[in-house]
This record gives structure tokens, sequence and C-alpha cells, in this order.
């Protein structure tokens, strides 16, 4: 009989493949598990795995039921967690990596938790090299690419200029738009590698025929702003996102050749439960930034 009983024996049999292993773990009589295997075959009408020597193989019936007991399990999973946030609507957690637009973070969540004072934030600032790391744990990523995003669970927030910030000093200042070429001799202050800013400006710098010459990595928008009017090199400055940063002494840039800019994207899990909080803080983000590119 294929009830949610035996799909639960028959899904610990299916990955541990050994029937003794497997009575030892979820505790119960290996006959007893037996039966229920047989049980469940004789309920289908096909095998579920092939006798190999003493031991026992998951064969393709075995393979599409496993799957599908995956998915209702799955399912099972969400709707206890449904129930669970209509039963504790106060007590809600949104877990959300960030790989970009750090800086104007903490705006971003003031005035979220204006609005919705109830909803806890748990935030990881992540780089590039362990982006995909707790995917299926966090409800929410913002992340920046040179393509605009385009996946099912994936929205475009906002297409972002990369200015070039100089010294007033620099004898490329003079310059209303500069080829990205024009600063390959030039000393360069960026983020540390691994951060999505530096992977996309590294790239177009190779685009232009350079790799840049760095002298100094720090990972604050402040500290570069610093840097850069202490005459020790020129850095790139995302128009948009690092706006409101103490320009003065500095002169931004546009470039060309390649035409630099990036996208800064919004992600969700694509499979599994939503919760409430988690939809309105994704739809807050998107109403945000919508705001923002419109100053």
């Amino acid at each position: 009989m294929m009830d949610l009983h035996s799909l639960l024996y028959f899904k610990k049999v299916a990955e541990l493949q050994h029937l003794t292993r497997a009575a030892e773990e979820l505790r119960v009589a290996q006959p007893s598990l037996s039966r229920t295997i047989a049980s469940l075959e004789a309920d289908l009408g096909v095998k579920l795995f092939d006798r190999v020597g003493k031991g026992i193989v998951l064969n393709r019936n075995g393979a599409i039921l496993l799957r599908h007991t995956n998915n209702a399990l799955r399912e099972l999973e969400d709707a206890r967690a449904e129930l669970s946030d209509q039963e504790a609507e106060g007590n809600r957690t949104v877990t959300i990596s960030l790989f970009a637009a750090s800086k104007l973070f903490p705006q971003l969540i003031s005035a979220f938790k204006a609005e919705y004072p109830s909803i806890r934030l748990r935030l990881a600032q992540n780089d590039l090299r362990n982006q995909g790391d707790g995917e299926q744990e966090r409800d929410i990523a913002i992340f920046s690419s040179v393509q605009p995003a385009a996946g099912e669970n994936e929205r475009v927030l906002i297409e972002e200029e990369l200015l070039l910030a100089l010294p007033e000093g620099s004898p490329l200042a003079s310059q209303r738009v500069l080829p990205l070429s024009d600063a390959a001799e030039m000393e360069f202050i960026c983020l540390y590698k691994g951060k999505s800013l530096r992977t996309i400006t590294d790239l177009y710098c190779r685009m232009a025929g350079f790799s840049p010459k760095v002298v100094l990595e720090c990972d604050s928008p402040e500290t570069v702003r610093e840097l850069i009017c202490a005459g020790m090199g020129i850095s790139f400055v995302p128009s948009i996102t690092w706006r409101g940063m103490d320009t003065r002494n500095i002169v931004l840039r546009r470039l060309s050749a390649p035409d630099c800019k990036r996208y800064i994207n919004l992600s969700w899990r694509k499979k599994g439960y939503l919760s409430p909080a988690v939809i309105l803080f994704r739809d807050f983000v998107q109403d945000y930034f919508a705001v923002l590119a419109q100053k």
C-alpha cells in the first residue's frame, strides 16, 4: 500500500540501497521493512530494486518513484511551513545573501523595517566565490552581473553605469568621456577579488586590452574615496548604488570602449514555499530600486 509511511521507508532504502542499514536508521526490524517494500512493489505492480549479489540496487522504476516521493515530501514540508506561518505571523525571518549594493543596503533595510517592524532579517554578505553556498537556505539574493538576469525567479532591479573616479589633478580629468584604455597605465584602487564589482571591472579592463595595476585593495567605498583624494590611484564608481558618496576633490568621468555598466539583480528561491514575509521583502526591494532609478 502506497501511503506516507511506506514512502518514507522506501526513500530511506533507496538512498542507502541497503536494507540492513536502512532498518537500523529507521529503527525497525529488517523483515518488517522488507515486507513494506514488497507491499509497495505489489501495489504499484513493478519492481523498485534489482538484486545484485547479496545487495539491492535502485532500478529505473525506483528512480521514478524516488523523484516523485521527494517532490511529495517537499510539498508536505512547504505545507507545514505555510501552516506554521499562519500560526506565527509575528515571528518571521527573511534570509538574504548580499553580493552587491552593500553601500545602500542599510537605507533599504531601515525603510523596510519602518513598514514591517515584526519581520526579522538575517543578512549574509558574500562574494562570488561562494555565491552557490547555501542556495537552498537563503530566501533572497541581491547580486550584480554584466548581462541582465533572465531566470524565472530573477528580476533586474537597475541598470547602472560604472564611472571612473579620478583625483582632481589627474591628467585624464580634462576629458568628459574617455576610453577605458586611456587608464591602462594608471594605478587602480579596487575592491577585493571575489567581490562582484571587482569581477565585472576586471572583465571590462580585459576587454579594453589591459589588466589593471592594482596598488590597493579595500572593502569600503568611503575608504576608496579617501584614497583617491590622497592621490593614491583611481577607481571605478557605480553611478547609482554609490550615490551620495562625498565627491569633493574627485572627478567622475564616463567611460567608453567598452561601455561600462552592470546590472543589479534580485533572485529568490526557485523551489519551495515562499513565506508571506519573503514575498513582502521581495516586492519591497523591487519597488525601492524602481524609485531609486528614477532619481
